[in-house]
């Protein structure tokens, strides 16, 4: 084999870039990890490595190895390279990518020297240090399996793991008889998936729920775990078995919780979601013509006798809104060979220099070298040698000022393809290996701009295959596939695979906005022809300037013309570089209440309704809106930049399905397996749209094609509704958007933010004083027009400043809760029987006698005299106040100087009748299973003479339920001679 130091002198040139320094991984993503980097765990990696990538290969580098080793005995060593054996006990995770590169390099050039690979023993280091510095420059990646286990029982003397049995895909054939019910069984199996989903969480929540009631309950143990004393504990057991949690687990959950098992040892009566199995249907070309001249489809052979026929172009619709309903199955229009054994990922965009252009040359260099020794270091008797992966194909075109959908760029990835295939072939012809055949000659020509070196060296490869040996070992399988997750960061590539760039922009938190170019965009811009000026208008166009300084509509000047002072508006500033929109930057909480009230004048309503986005309240439109927006955040794209020529706009337009399939199959023409096409069509996209993409995909043969809705398609609006908004009857109907397309039966329903609901100016409530523990406490309570409590506050006496302004909080937010709709319930079910100091005894409250907490004794308070929950007090209310149908109607009437304790004249400003006569309230009997009508809690009001107490105590059910033609009330006793009233003691006749 030929070697050149092609690599080695690439990265001699490159200077100081490829450099090893050691960087701390852990500051990276980690919030807790120390900022000047003395608790982070050092890693080595080259100089350019981003942060990212750093990342990930630290959490590559997770397994021990020994610290010391020496060779192992009795083994030829080539170069100085030896196995090794591990040496004492002790170990450590390896350091850096230098281990890594170390480990595989050296252990795949031993076993080439040792399998002959070499011309002789003395290019074993020359050999190595090609390996070695192509892993270095990230032209080649291996796989994460080789990262974290390649070469270790070369190195340590350790044995590699068995790897991973990745699931069998399940293929579905068009031709076979079971292809219907094949079929019908994906859509099923979908729709099963999202249901477990579904009850999955339900039961989930539902059982924590049961088990919640149960450990914030802080009574004795007999009453929290007792769903007739513990009310929290009942209602979670009614919404379990509500929404049809089996009873048992309930009951369980129950009992687990009475042995203070904690919540997460419920996790074993939930159902595991199951993933989805991979499905491919495999589509003959047969089919195709069958679609095209719209001819009947044959499931089974002739002598089949469950065989079937089907319109072709039915068959082909109902596959198309399979797709298009659940984004399976996966696809194939043409059979190629799997990907197996180890990988190793062909880094594209690292081949193309700013000055040289692609270099072909270190290309071809890269396959020969590495499919010799996967090759050499596979035995003979396995299926395959491994796989090479081509990936980054869109970040190279970009950086190349080539647009992907032109004919030019698909020119680029077939000669790359072709390539690649004949650097196999003459590694097999070499070796005895299997190799790749070849696809149609490629219309390469004269290939423009930095690709012409591409056709240079296809001229210098030739295309015999005479192998000088019999074709007894594997050969490699030549792919085009996204990396596995687990190393994609290592890459620093703005795509993956043979995929396209997605937008202009990349996120970045370290510069004003959020967002900049994409490395491989700036330099398709430069390769073009643009300047340092022209690129940074491209930048600002795509990106933003992160500032709303010469915006157009809002700018910082027509903010200070609205009246806004400098310090609201540099907060504005400040929270529109950070990535907020300038619609949700000017809110109230942003410009701050006093300047939204003293300086712009809003009245409390005004905020109340637009106080999210005041930007139309300022004066300003629509238009203003979205100008000022895209000069703060760009339009992310370059395609509507019309600084910039036509024809470089055109180089980073999007991308459309035709372009991608179109690309794919003329990559997978030249390459023997398969290109991974993955097609996110946005939701609007139809069922007709789908089954285009599948006779466009069927005509070109592709190997491997997966299709799904993104964005408003049904694969993605269910969870984006929010499940856990209220809809609390005492809100205003909330205005919603319905959006329908009959075609495709889906319905998005838009709900608006909950609204605060505003208390009257002049508002009613009440007072209670009372002590805790030997601690004043003052509750103050304000309500709604329709008597629901809207607000609380609450005061303390003798109480260090920290404690009481902490309390004051407490009421505030729990007064906004309460405005936001949520109920009152929730808030008493959260913190009775709470448990801290001061708690006590109770004085001065008619219902409550002991508290354990503050928090207990104000929300026991609350919901005994809100929500009727006798259960919550010690004392019976009727038998502490006034309130109590039941005794009569004369012992139930009070006096005037009792009625003048309930009803304040200071807020009723002397409307009210000083002759009042008033009934008891039965709300709370009523909570506690009494018998009354639903309008006994209402006081009754009425002009009335005084009157002597007429009959003795009545009975309530013995009143006729007409009412009294003297004073109205219902309290007419019919005898068999005559009627009385109870209230004024008239009679009849």
């Amino acid at each position: 084999m030929k070697l050149n130091r092609r690599f080695a002198e690439a990265l001699a040139a490159a200077g100081d870039r490829y450099a090893f320094v050691s960087r701390a991984a852990d500051a990276y993503g980690d919030p807790d990890s120390e900022k000047d980097g003395d608790t982070a765990r050092p890693i080595t990696v080259p100089q350019d490595w981003s942060p990212a990538a750093i990342h990930a290969l630290a959490d590559l580098l997770d397994q021990p190895r020994p610290v010391s080793t020496r060779p192992r005995p009795g083994l030829q060593a080539f170069g100085g390279l030896s196995p090794q054996l591990a040496e004492g006990s002790e170990l450590a995770a390896e350091t850096g990518y230098d281990a890594v590169i170390a480990r595989i390099a050296g252990s795949l050039t031993w076993s080439v020297a040792r399998h002959g690979g070499l011309d002789s023993p003395d290019e074993a280091p020359v050999f190595l240090g090609e390996l070695a510095a192509s892993l270095r420059g990230r032209y080649v990646i291996p796989d994460a399996e080789l990262c974290r286990h390649g070469g270790i029982d070369w190195a340590y003397g350790l044995s590699v793991p068995a790897a991973a049995i990745r699931p069998q895909a399940t293929t579905i054939h068009a031709g076979s008889a079971a292809a219907p019910a094949q079929l019908r069984g994906v859509a099923e199996s979908a729709l099963r998936g999202g249901m477990l989903d579904v009850g999955a969480r339900v039961t989930r929540d539902r059982l924590d729920a049961i088990a919640q009631a149960c450990h914030r309950c802080s009574g004795e143990a007999n009453e929290r775990f007792d769903p007739r004393r513990n009310a929290a504990l009942a209602r979670a057991m009614r919404a379990a078995l509500r929404d049809g949690v089996a009873e048992e687990a309930v009951e369980r959950a129950l009992a687990l919780a009475r042995q203070g098992v904690a919540e997460d040892a419920l996790t074993d009566l939930q159902p595991q979601s199951q993933n989805q199995p991979v499905t491919i249907l495999q589509i003959p070309n047969a089919l195709g013509r069958a679609i095209e001249a719209d001819e009947t489809w044959q499931f089974g052979g002739d002598d089949d006798p469950g065989r079937t026929s089907i319109r072709a172009r039915e068959l082909r619709d109902n596959i198309a809104r399979t797709v298009w309903s659940f984004g399976a199955p996966s696809l194939a229009f043409q059979a190629g060979p799997a990907a197996s054994g180890p990988a190793l990922h062909i880094n594209l965009p690292a081949f193309l220099e700013p000055q040289t252009g692609f270099r072909a040359d270190l290309l071809a260099d890269a396959m020969r070298l590495w499919s010799h020794a996967l090759t050499l270091s596979t035995a003979r008797t396995a299926e395959t040698a491994g796989t090479l992966n081509l990936t980054g194909l869109g970040a190279l075109l970009s950086a190349g000022g080539m647009a992907y959908g032109s004919r030019e760029a698909r020119a680029v990835a077939a000669a790359i393809g072709r390539l690649a295939s004949l650097c196999l072939r003459e590694t097999g012809g070499e070796l005895g290996a299997q190799a790749p055949g070849l696809g149609p000659d490629p219309e390469t020509g004269e290939l423009p701009g930095p690709f012409a070196t591409l056709t240079a060296e296809l001229e210098r490869a030739s295309s015999r295959f005479a192998p000088r040996s019999a074709l007894a070992r594997p050969g490699l399988t030549l792919t085009s596939s996204r990396p596995d997750p687990a190393i994609a960061g290592l890459f620093d590539n703005d795509s993956q695979g043979a995929a396209a760039v997605e937008g202009a922009i990349i996120a970045d938190g370290g510069i004003s906005g959020g967002h900049r170019l994409r490395d491989c965009v700036r330099a398709g811009l430069r390769q073009l022809g643009a300047s340092p000026t022209e690129i940074e208008i491209a930048e600002d166009h795509a990106a933003g300037h992160g500032t709303l300084r010469g915006a157009p509509g809002i700018s910082v000047a027509a903010l200070q013309r609205a009246g806004l002072p400098d310090a609201a508006i540099e907060r504005v500033e400040d929270i529109i570089g950070d990535g907020a929109s300038v619609r949700h930057a000017l809110n109230r909480w942003t410009l701050g209440e006093g300047v939204c009230r003293e300086q712009l004048g809003l009245s409390s309503a005004v905020l109340e309704a637009e106080g999210r986005s005041l930007a139309r309240t300022l004066g300003f439109g629509e238009a203003e809106i979205a100008a000022a927006d895209r000069h703060a955040h760009g339009s992310g794209t370059l395609e509507d930049a019309i600084d910039l020529p036509l024809d470089w706009r055109a180089v980073f337009a999007p991308v459309t399905p035709q372009d991608q399939l179109a690309m794919s199959a003329a990559l997978e023409s030249q390459i023997n397996g398969s290109v991974e096409t993955q097609l996110a069509l946005d939701g609007e996209h139809t069922i007709d749209d789908v089954a285009a993409i599948l006779d466009r995909a069927s005509a070109l043969g592709l190997r491997q094609l997966e299709i799904r809705r993104t964005r408003s398609g049904l694969l993605d609006l269910l969870p984006a509704i929010d499940f856990d908004k209220g809809d609390y009857t005492t809100e205003p109907v909330k205005e919603r958007l319905i959006e329908r397309t009959v075609e495709r039966t889906v319905e998005r329903v838009v709900e608006q933010p909950a609204a605060r609901r505003k208390l009257p100016d002049r508002r009613k409530g009440y007072i209670q004083k009372a002590t805790v523990g030997g601690h004043k406490v003052y509750l103050h309570t304000g309500e709604f027009d329709d008597g629901e409590v809207g607000e609380i506050f609450i005061d303390m006496h003798k109480e260090g400043a920290a404690f009481r302004s902490l309390m004051n909080n407490f009421a505030i937010a729990i007064s906004i809760g309460l405005q936001y709709g949520v109920p009152l319930e929730e808030f008493v079910d959260a913190f009775v029987f709470t448990r801290f100091e001061p708690a006590g005894a109770v004085t001065g409250n008619d219902s409550i006698q002991h508290a354990t907490s503050i928090l207990d004794y104000l929300f026991r308070e609350l919901g005994v005299s809100y929500l009727g929950r006798e259960d919550l007090a010690e004392l019976a209310p009727d038998t502490a106040d006034h309130g109590g149908i039941g005794k009569g109607v004369a012992e139930e009437k009070l006096s005037q100087t009792d009625a003048a304790r309930f009803i304040s004249k200071g807020f009723s400003r002397g409307q009210v009748p000083d002759n009042i006569v008033m009934f008891a309230n039965a709300a709370r009997k009523l909570a506690s299973g009494q018998a009354g009508g639903p309008d006994m809690g209402e006081i009754e009001m009425h002009h009335a003479e005084p009157a002597s107490r007429g009959s003795k105590r009545q009975d309530v059910s013995l009143y006729s339920g007409d009412p009294c033609p003297e004073c109205g009330h219902f309290t007419v006793v019919h005898s068999e001679n005559a009627h009385r009233c109870d209230a004024c003691n008239w009679t009849s006749g």
